[in-house]
């Protein structure tokens, strides 16, 4: 069960209102995210292009467009290492884009996650050495302290692109032999906004090379659009310039369409119709398909989708992502309905899991782990075999720092790194159940900790939930990270309907009624269960059959109810629709 909590601020949120002009749910909404001074409201409030601040402003940037720039007028030959997720593949779009524009030889290279692993390797500097002279890293090599050595030693000119924490040794930075970095994380570096993705920075430096060129940047939106997609599926904050590029590249998406090809066969083949991508779409739908390739196949195939300009290549690309999204769904859903009917129960289960599946998939290793978290509220470390070790991915919970309590013990890791809700590790399989001996007896969570918070901006009744707050909530949007999408609860809420609607058989539908007689139509997803387990509890046995039956639809009953607020437009009718996502 969620514990239900209201942020807490002490901001004057009338004179806020009237500063601003916004109104005061607004106005609450802004503060619980930090946003306190005027300046900063109207940055979040217009978050335009012209807000982006000047590229040069980065540390390493004026370098890497100078050595970019000499190098495109010396004809030589550039080589992008990319990496096998949507930031790596929309960075290594950009960036390919961006130099052939500009008439420079410039070819990529994706390392295969499960044959090569995360990050320029020994083999992969020597094969690009013998065929490039540039090297530009994008979504890695800020830790390739020796791998980069080698690449300078065989005389490639380094340029890293990285969003990562650079690493450390004993509290000093340890960074690679590069020619220029491109990092706001790294200490030279004094941007005043350190948490940009890969591609954010990729179309950065593009747009600041067109600059120095004193071109016209003709796929600046294109890259735009890129940077967006990235931004949401990397799940950095969406603020300050993150949500300036999310909101501006959803709108471009939306308003100007694609005009990349491969972009528009994935849109198609995933039934997705331009005016109506959100960012739901960008993060759940197209994300995946992008992500699958790197998982279970090749990286390189979505970077080829994006890059071709042959319109029947793409189609036959994107409906190749799709097949490797849904075998991943497939997977996904098999492991994680074995590992939870495996579990013991929950008085007996340890405050952090550690679960070895030697037959996983090691690129799943992630969403099982983050699915298994969700179902039981726990830290969670899926490991899988990957030759002679365990290779897997860590997810936390609020309030349980996993990223320090496994360097705690780094010792029986060889590879680790992460940040307090997620890590990836390599390890000997013999040190598994030390590792998950170690964690439980350092743990100190209690049985509260495993109940996942609803942070709510307060409390509304039915009758305030009008058609013109959820268009002044839409104006927040893109949410994600950093700009949860605003949620709100009500009491004592009268439902008239209640109905089982879906394919799937796990989406409700009700109807409900306010004191004045004011109602509104609320969904809930996969909420049937939790209905059912409701009707038991709060009723009876027979009125819980009756409407999984379906056959008992009009359940006058109370509820608590927490809420986004939405618009559904429908055959040209627009109205105020709720989203259910949970009550009591």
């Amino acid at each position: 069960m969620k514990k239900w909590k209201l942020y807490e601020t002490d901001a004057d949120i009338e004179k806020m209102s009237q500063v601003l002009g916004v109104s005061p749910v607004l106005c609450r909404i802004m503060a619980n995210r930090g946003v306190r001074t005027k300046n900063t409201a109207i940055r979040y409030l217009n978050p335009s292009l012209k807000l982006m601040r000047e590229g040069s402003l980065i540390a390493g940037m004026d370098a890497a467009v100078e050595i970019a720039r000499r190098g495109i007028s010396d004809g030589e030959r550039f080589c992008i290492f990319g990496d096998y997720d949507v930031d790596g593949v929309s960075a290594t779009v950009i960036l390919h884009q961006a130099l052939t524009g500009l008439l420079a030889d410039c070819g990529y290279y994706i390392p295969h996650r499960q044959l090569e692993g995360y990050g320029p390797n020994m083999a992969a500097m020597e094969q690009i050495a013998n065929e490039y002279d540039i090297l530009i890293t994008v979504d890695s090599g800020i830790a390739a302290v020796e791998e980069l050595q080698y690449a300078v030693d065989l005389g490639l000119t380094v340029i890293i692109i990285d969003h990562h924490t650079p690493p450390s040794d004993g509290g000093v930075e340890t960074l690679p032999p590069a020619h220029a970095i491109i990092n706001p994380k790294q200490a030279a570096c004094d941007f005043p906004f350190e948490l940009m993705c890969a591609a954010g920075l990729s179309y950065k430096f593009a747009v600041h090379l067109y600059e120095n060129f004193g071109k016209e940047y003709e796929k600046a939106k294109e890259a735009l659009i890129f940077a967006a997609i990235a931004t949401f599926c990397d799940i950095v904050d969406l603020v300050d310039e993150n949500r300036i590029i999310a909101k501006n590249g959803l709108l471009t998406l939306n308003t100007e369409f694609s005009t990349n090809i491969g972009l528009n066969a994935l849109v198609k083949a995933r039934n997705l119709e331009y005016n109506d991508i959100d960012d739901f779409a960008l993060g759940f739908v197209l994300g995946p398909c992008i992500n699958a390739s790197g998982r279970l196949e090749s990286a390189e195939i979505a970077v080829e989708l994006f890059l071709t300009d042959n319109a029947a290549r793409a189609d036959e690309l994107a409906a190749q992502l799709v097949r490797l999204n849904d075998e991943r769904k497939d997977m996904c859903a098999k492991f994680v309905e074995d590992t939870v009917k495996n579990l013991p129960g929950e008085s007996e289960l340890d405050d952090i899991l550690v679960i070895y599946h030697p037959t996983l998939h090691e690129s799943i290793a992630g969403i099982v782990a983050g699915r298994v978290r969700e179902h039981t509220g726990r830290p969670t470390i899926v490991l899988s075999k990957a030759g002679d070790v365990a290779k897997g991915s860590a997810r936390s919970i609020e309030g349980y720092d996993i990223f320090c309590e496994m360097q705690k013990h780094k010792e029986l890791f060889e590879r680790f790194g992460g940040h307090p809700m997620a890590a990836g590790v390599t390890m000997p399989i013999e040190n598994i159940d030390i590792l998950r001996q170690r964690l439980n007896a350092d743990s100190t969570l209690t049985n509260e900790d495993f109940y996942p918070v609803l942070y709510g901006e307060g409390w509304l009744a039915l009758d305030d939930c009008t058609y013109e707050l959820a268009r002044d909530l839409s104006a927040l949007s893109p949410f994600g990270k950093g700009n949860r999408e605003p949620v709100f609860f009500v009491t004592g809420i009268v439902t008239e309907r209640v109905e089982i609607i879906g394919a799937s058989g796990q989406t409700l539908r009700m109807t409900l009624r306010s004191d004045t007689g004011r109602k509104i139509t609320a969904i809930g997803f996969k909420a049937v269960d939790k209905m059912v387990e409701h009707l038991s509890e709060r009723y009876n046995d027979e009125i819980a059959e009756g409407f999984a039956s379906r056959s008992l639809k009009k359940l006058n009953i109370k509820l608590d109810i927490a809420f986004n607020i939405r618009i559904n437009t429908y055959m040209g009718n627009s109205s105020v629709q709720l989203i259910i996502l949970d009550f009591k």
